[in-house]
């Protein structure tokens, strides 16, 4: 064989050797292309058929893929997706998010247009090489509202609808951090249902009965007051009395309340025809009987039981103190309503001194209570009972009324004296006919306001609205003098006087008092009646007690006072003797 022939035959060899593998590599690979083809195929099938939202997006955040889990909740062709940061924003989330290689948290989808949203966990990852990003997302509203139950359950009692006995504990503990020096305490009243557990055995397992939501339902009342009304136990409930209530004769509102809950017991068991309901109420009140929320609880509690051992329907305080006044605060509110039907109220004045004409120059008008169990008793005696329950508005009235018959029997014998000054109540202030009511009551005395003169206490102008400055424009245009009483006591005297057309002002008699031995309280008063000077205010001193007191203010210039020194509080049949030793009155000191 030459050269040429075997060169030939290993060329031809080796091409069919290499058609071979090239056979073999082709075939390999068109398996593999099966099999890869088999897998994404696989693969897409796993994505279609999953529950989960699954979506490939491209640079731009545009949809290339998504699977019919997604595309079925959300509109068609819908870009960019509408996936927003909270259940409200319209804000979308998908910009904000993309910046990130990897993103996961909780995300609101829109299903459909202009309709409701859905909770989703949502996760988008980036990929960097190709620039897409691939997102997955659940959808967890059951979680959600499985949250909210417990939530629900945590805050709202199911049975009655008021807070839960956890909650409960944790608005004790805020009562007690909130208080302050000015309002130190606050009272828990816990309310016990004796006889509801036998009626609660005839029901259905696990059902309370409609006596404890009826009564559960009437004690949510109190919640616009700022009280807070909750589940104790099976058989208690509880109200915690917030510190602005129990500010002033806590004992009496307290018991006063305690025994409007007593009545609601007693009618809602009537209502279901359980006469055999038995209501207890135990009032705790803190500091006193405890610095936690266990320790107010149990001295509550203590207390329902002395109730129970007085009888049906009683309550307690668990501090025998509050115990032992509250009934008699009660008695004096009894006979204070029958008062004035048995017309036991008079008009005493207390005469008002001009030192520089050495004159009485007015009164003012204080009421005397003729009880006749107690005596005579003077207005700090009944007159925060008679706010109250609303008396006050009446004894206003009563005091204006007597003052207008009293002044038109001095004129007609020759021994008016200026001008009579009334205290008016807040609550007497802001009723509607308060203007109309002086006037109808002048007009019937034919007199002239000119000759009254109303003192109003700060209070009145701590929560101003638009009705204030039209009434007292009112009064003034009508010739009342306008004072403002007790000034320098409270925090807001000054913007008061600023704010408000008033004539003169009273100080206050903390200022006063022992003002002759207190440098700085001495320097206070001249500081306020030179401050009256300069807005052109009248000024009045009361509670003088001693000739140095009236020395000073003469000096400091404060020309009327008021006290002791000078003459106590008189009925008016003595006012006609007051007068003809009225030169005497002055001692030479303050002269």
């Amino acid at each position: 064989m030459s050269g040429d022939t075997h060169a030939m035959l290993l060329a031809l060899t080796v091409l069919l050797l290499l058609v071979i593998v090239l056979s073999l590599y082709n075939r390999k690979l068109l398996h593999n292309n099966k099999a890869a083809d088999s897998e994404q195929q696989v693969l897409k099938n796993l994505l279609d058929q999953s529950a989960e939202f699954i979506a490939v997006l491209d640079s731009n955040l545009k949809p290339t893929y998504l699977n019919p889990a997604f595309s079925s909740v959300i509109p068609a062709q819908q870009y960019p997706l509408a996936v927003f940061k909270d259940e409200e924003s319209d804000v979308l989330l998908l910009s904000e998010i993309a910046r990130q290689p990897d993103w996961q948290g909780e995300a609101w989808l829109q299903l459909t247009q202009n309709e409701r949203r859905m909770p989703i966990a949502l996760t988008m990852t980036h990929h960097q090489d190709s620039g897409s990003y691939l997102l997955t997302g659940r959808d967890i509203s059951s979680c959600k509202r499985k949250q909210t139950e417990q939530d629900a359950d945590y805050i709202y009692d199911t049975d009655t609808g008021l807070f839960t006995p956890l909650l409960l504990n944790q608005f004790i503990q805020t009562a007690i951090h909130s208080t302050t020096a000015r309002q130190p305490q606050f009272a828990i009243f816990l309310i016990k249902y004796n006889q509801v557990l036998s009626y609660m055995a005839a029901a259905p397992q696990g059902k309370v009965p409609d006596v404890i939501r009826s009564l559960s339902a009437q004690l949510k009342q109190y919640s616009s007051k700022g009280a807070v009304v909750a589940r104790y136990n099976t058989d208690t409930l509880a109200i915690l009395i917030p510190a602005h209530l129990c500010s002033t004769q806590i004992e009496v509102n307290l018991n006063r309340l305690a025994q409007k809950i007593l009545l609601a017991a007693d009618q809602a068991a009537q209502e279901f025809k359980q006469s055999a309901l038995q209501s207890y109420i135990g009032i705790s009140i803190y500091p006193l009987d405890g610095a936690t929320p266990a320790m107010l609880l149990s001295s509550a509690s203590t207390a329902i039981c002395n109730a129970a051992r007085l009888g049906r329907s009683n309550m307690q305080f668990a501090n025998s103190r509050y115990q032992l006044k509250a009934p008699e605060y009660l008695t004096l509110e009894a006979e204070l309503l029958k008062a004035q039907d048995n017309d036991e109220f008079d008009v005493y004045y207390q005469p008002r001194l001009s030192i520089g004409s050495n004159r009485v120059v007015g009164y003012e008008a204080l009421l005397r209570w003729h009880n006749p169990k107690r005596g005579i008793l003077a207005p700090q005696y009944f007159l925060n009972i008679a706010d109250d329950t609303g008396q006050v508005v009446a004894l206003d009235k009563l005091v204006f009324r007597k003052c207008c018959q009293q002044l038109n029997h001095w004129q007609q014998t020759g021994i008016s004296r200026g001008r009579i000054s009334m205290n008016i109540s807040t609550l007497s202030f802001r009723q509607q006919d308060f203007v109309s009511t002086l006037q109808q009551q002048l007009e019937e005395s034919q007199l002239t306001a000119e000759l009254f003169e109303l003192e109003l206490h700060e209070d009145i102008f701590l929560q101003p609205d638009s009705t204030i400055n039209t009434t007292l424009q009112q009064l003034i245009t009508l010739g009342f003098h306008l004072t403002l009483d007790n000034f320098g006591q409270g925090v807001s005297s000054l913007s008061v006087l600023r704010e408000y057309p008033l004539h003169s002002l009273k100080i206050a008699q903390s200022f006063i008092r022992d003002m002759e031995h207190n440098e700085q309280q001495r320097n206070i008063t001249a500081s306020l009646i030179r401050l009256a000077s300069y807005l052109q205010i009248d000024v009045i001193a009361t509670g003088i007690e001693n000739e140095m007191q009236a020395y000073l203010l003469h000096v400091m210039g404060c020309d009327i006072l008021q006290g002791h020194l000078f003459s106590k509080a008189l009925p008016a049949s003595e006012v006609p003797a007051l007068l003809a030793r009225e030169n005497r009155l002055l001692r030479k000191e303050v002269s």
